[in-house]
């Protein structure tokens, strides 16, 4: 069984939502793009970006691409995921993902049908690929699709998220507590961020050890500052280093 990579998930953490309150207007456009450093165990391992594409009528592609650095580059993971948005729905519709880490070259897609209540997903390995049809709760988001969604929402102190995740053949409820309001420094500058306790469901060495962390900025566009978890592996931070914000899209 497989789900999004280690680097990837990072960018990933802002997976929560719930059936909450009504959403905000959009508060990201296309042309947006945020880089983040990763460190494991304190020592710098890598970076990532992500960027919110030009949309294809009422999808709109967000790329997420990381790769090791530094030291770290003796490793040599790279992975490139793209996850389709349906903007005006608010939902998940799939992604695609190409990684290549430490030897060992892969390829993973998944596709929601248009009730969004099935979910496609194909793991391909070497020669092999091997596909698996998902019947999910109504809702269900990918990892990606739950982090644009929670950006779309009024965010409060107190504020208690849960939301059916799909990640790979994996089926979770993800559970979610906005706990404080704190400021944030990072390479990027200092910004005013919701902390958010995230409980996630993950199995094996990607199973968290201690609650994982995930900071939001109070900005109308919620972009991530910061995302701590410490897991079965060993403690892994991403911390802003770039954010630029897109450009409006005209109302249809």
């Amino acid at each position: 069984m497989r789900t999004v990579p280690a680097l990837a998930r990072i960018a990933l953490l802002a997976a929560l939502a719930s059936a909450a309150p009504a959403a905000r207007a959009q508060g990201f456009d296309p042309g947006e793009e945020t880089v983040f450093t990763v460190s494991y165990l304190s020592v710098p391992t890598g970076e990532g970006r992500i960027r919110v594409g030009s949309p294809e009528g009422d999808i709109w592609p967000v790329i997420l691409q990381a790769r090791t650095s530094g030291a770290a580059r003796l490793l040599d993971i790279r992975e490139h995921l793209v996850a389709y948005w349906d903007a005006p729905r608010r939902l998940s519709r799939g992604s695609d993902l190409q990684a290549y880490e430490v030897g060992d070259f892969h390829k993973d897609s998944a596709r929601f049908d248009e009730s969004g209540r099935r979910v496609t997903v194909v793991e391909q390995r070497r020669d092999r690929a091997k596909e698996k049809v998902l019947d999910v709760p109504e809702g269900a988001l990918d990892l990606a699709g739950a982090f644009l969604w929670l950006r779309l929402q009024d965010l409060a102190v107190g504020r208690e998220f849960r939301l059916p995740i799909v990640s790979g053949t994996s089926q979770f409820t993800l559970l979610a507590e906005v706990v404080a309001l704190e400021q944030v420094r990072t390479a990027a500058g200092e910004f005013p961020s919701f902390k958010i306790r995230v409980r996630t469901g993950f199995d094996g060495k990607f199973s968290t050890r201690r609650d994982t962390f995930l900071w939001l900025s109070e900005s109308a566009a919620h972009h991530l500052v910061k995302a701590s978890a410490e897991f079965a592996v060993g403690s892994v931070v991403a911390e802003l280093k770039s954010y630029h914000p897109g450009g409006r899209v005209a109302a249809n």
